[in-house]
């Protein structure tokens, strides 16, 4: 994985407008970034294994209204009845250990952190053993208000700095993109309200490359009157990407605001429909 890259493609999705993607207009976008078309094409074929038309075509609002209609199919309120929030579970490719907000802030753990490259920039991985606990993506170097963060949540643990070698291939098999083997899944131990932890395993749910509205997960758990509450919770979720929070967007299909950036949520939405 090469960080380089995905500040590349990076330049490109902030060149982006909607009109560009609608118009394919691709000339104008390899004139705003400056490189040529030829470097753009050999750039997308090594990160996301397509050519930049392609790349683009993924993001157009026609494609994402037609995957937001897809994703309609999912029966509202199926997941209100099967969601408990104490104990260990399985969601497809990770098993959860899930801590309500009384359950303590990790007293008596170590949590490890380490900086990570990924196909969408640095990330900032941490783990209590074998548990990821959190991971979100750093700009600039600007690793310490993560830290921050990690800390803020889980003040009762001792956290240390250890780049790992079991950490590195962790985030190398986090990013396959062939999908995770749900025969060897990940462990996450998260923490929050009982109901950011129901958002949170209901994005679990979601099939790789679908995308879905803040409604249409509010309907997908049975609550269809709680959008606002059901957008802070994916907001604030602590583990990027494999919770994917990405993957929920605004009903128009327009992708928009992002925790770590709306041109790395375009990123994701497109690396995981062109490898689909």
């Amino acid at each position: 994985m090469n960080t380089a890259d995905y500040r590349c493609i990076e330049m490109v999705l902030n060149a982006l407008t909607e009109k560009l993607l609608e118009s394919s207009g691709v000339e104008e976008i390899v004139a705003k970034v400056g490189l040529s078309r030829e470097d753009l094409d050999a750039l997308f074929q090594r990160w996301g294994g397509v050519d930049l038309v392609s790349f683009l075509q993924s993001l157009t609002l026609s494609q994402t209204r037609k995957r937001l209609q897809e994703s309609g199919s999912m029966p509202a309120g199926s997941r209100s009845q099967q969601v408990s929030v104490t104990g260990s579970h399985l969601e497809g490719s990770c098993r959860l250990r899930l801590l309500t907000s009384g359950q303590g802030k990790g007293t008596g753990s170590t949590i490890s952190h380490g900086l990570y490259p990924s196909p969408f920039g640095d990330c900032f991985l941490a783990m209590t053993g074998r548990e990821i606990c959190h991971l979100s993506f750093v700009d600039q170097g600007r690793w310490q208000t993560h830290l921050e963060e990690l800390r803020r949540n889980w003040p009762q643990a001792t956290i240390i700095a250890d780049d790992r070698q079991d950490s590195r291939r962790m985030v190398e098999r986090l990013f396959t993109s062939t999908g995770v083997n749900p025969l060897d899944p990940f462990l996450l131990l998260l923490q929050g309200t009982d109901f950011q932890l129901r958002v949170w395993q209901a994005l679990l749910t979601l099939p790789r490359g679908a995308i879905i509205s803040y409604q249409g997960l509010a309907d997908y758990m049975g609550h269809p009157t709680a959008c606002r509450a059901l957008a802070s919770a994916v907001a604030a979720n602590p583990v990027g990407y494999l919770i994917p929070c990405h993957r929920v967007i605004r009903k128009s299909g327009e992708i928009h605001r992002y925790r770590w950036g709306s041109s790395r949520k375009k990123a994701m939405l497109g690396w995981e429909a062109c490898q689909l």
